[in-house]
């Protein structure tokens, strides 16, 4: 009997001393449903040796999964730790399969992992969260509540600089807890805003590029080139290095969740989408896409708001033509930490000046839209939902109406919130709750 307690506290010991971070869920290099579909699991330890076995179950019991393989990250103020990775295969789109992990041939971690659904599916969006704020924990656990399929997040992953060290201790902990069980059972998707992208003197800044696993069918960037996210040599060569090939180009890139395509866009100020690189990519990632019922375009810095914070980094405003050529249906940013929502609009650019100056234009606004009889929006609805956990911006004006630009038809600026989408066929439901699930906010579009 006491043989039988002192195994069971070692096991004990061992799942507790196994991981710095948590065994969490990416889509990988996975830009395409397929037949049987697959995801990414990564996980961090300490740099010391183990064998580590992943195992699926499925019909036929439990099925060994890739062998896991690892980079080491050495970038202070963080002892040097691995991050693992092994890729779960043949799993059938949508089903919750349990999937473990041993280390020694003892099982040290167990859950479930649910694969994108090809058809009808919710995925929750916000952004500007992961600051270590009761705030965004609320959100976090009310995200829980609502059971998505994916979670999207529109930047500023981590603050305030992005480091390696913020996420093992403000991102980690709250979206892989007990009690929000997230990152463990379904992917989280993300795009770098301000906040993720090297900061100079920093050696663990940029971290997204390590620690998030998402597709690599992006334009073609090296490190140092024009549009690129910056790396300093001499600071940030570890991170670089532990990157692999996800510096710098899983900064934008394009994937497929049921009916709806996403593109995904690095719109931090060293990106010029004018650029005839960027912009050939942006149009031949749309134009293949027109097979999708549904297109949403997903970055950080949104085209049109009304806040008076960031009022004027209106930069990737000039993009909007194209997307309207191409039907995008909605544009979901951050940046503002608040959530704002346009009618259906088409903008056309008449005066361009440098990035942190206002865009001039002139505007087209569907103002028969209203989301409730009718639902079929004649140009892209805009949102903005960077109210996942950060302090809020301009509280003042949720309810100074007169402070809106004359396109805007929702904004809530008082109360944290998240947007949950739920897509079937030709629906499509938009919903903003607050932390205590509350609608804020709803529309149905229809095709």
């Amino acid at each position: 009997m006491r043989l039988l307690a002192s195994f069971l506290l070692f096991s004990l010991l061992q799942a507790q001393d196994a991981f710095l971070v948590k065994p969490y869920l990416q889509l990988g290099d996975a830009p395409r449903i397929t037949k049987f579909e697959r995801l990414d699991l990564l996980w961090q330890t300490e740099d010391r040796d183990g064998a580590w076995v992943v195992e699926v179950q499925g019909p036929r019991g439990w099925q060994p999964q890739a062998v896991p393989t690892f980079r080491t990250l050495n970038a202070p103020p963080l002892a040097a730790h691995r991050i693992y990775r092994s890729v779960l295969r043949q799993l059938p789109p949508g089903q919750r399969l349990p999937y473990r992990l041993k280390l020694g041939g003892q099982v040290v971690f167990e859950s479930t992992a649910q694969a994108r659904k090809a058809g009808a599916h919710r995925l929750v969006v916000f952004g500007d969260a992961a600051n270590g704020s009761k705030e965004q924990s609320a959100i976090a656990q009310a995200v829980a509540a609502t059971q998505p399929d994916a979670v999207f997040i529109t930047g500023d992953l981590v603050y305030g600089r992005g480091r390696a060290s913020e996420y093992r201790d403000h991102f980690f902990p709250v979206y892989n807890s007990e009690a929000a069980p997230l990152l463990r059972s379904i992917p989280f998707i993300g795009v770098v805003g301000n906040h993720d992208v090297p900061w100079a003197q920093l050696p663990d800044a940029s971290a997204f590029f390590a620690y998030w696993s998402l597709p690599l069918n992006g334009p073609a960037l090296k490190a140092g080139e024009p549009n690129a996210a910056p790396a300093k040599a001499g600071v940030h060569d570890a991170m670089v290095a532990a990157a692999g090939p996800a510096f710098p180009s899983m900064g934008s890139f394009s994937f497929d969740y049921g009916q709806v395509h996403w593109t995904v866009l690095d719109s931090n100020r060293y990106a010029d989408w004018e650029s005839p690189a960027l912009k050939a990519w942006l149009e031949a990632d749309l134009k293949a896409a027109q097979h999708a019922t549904w297109r949403i375009v997903a970055l950080h810095h949104p085209l049109f708001q009304s806040a008076k914070s960031h009022e004027e980094d209106q930069w990737m405003r000039p993009i909007s033509p194209l997307l309207e050529r191409y039907h995008v249906d909605l544009v979901l940013a951050g940046h503002v930490h608040n959530y704002q929502r346009t009618a259906p609009l088409r903008f056309q650019p008449t005066k361009i000046g440098e990035r942190g100056r206002p865009v001039e234009g002139s505007f087209q606004v569907d103002e028969a839209f209203d989301g409730q009889t009718h639902t079929r929006a004649q140009g892209i609805i805009h949102i903005v939902t960077g109210a996942g956990g950060a302090e809020l911006y301009d509280p003042w004006q949720t309810d100074a109406k007169t402070s809106w630009q004359h396109w805007t038809r929702a904004f809530v600026s008082d109360q944290h919130s998240f947007t949950v989408l739920d897509v079937d066929g030709k629906t499509l439901k938009l919903r903003q709750l607050n932390a205590a699930g509350r609608e804020l906010d709803a529309i149905t579009m229809t095709k």
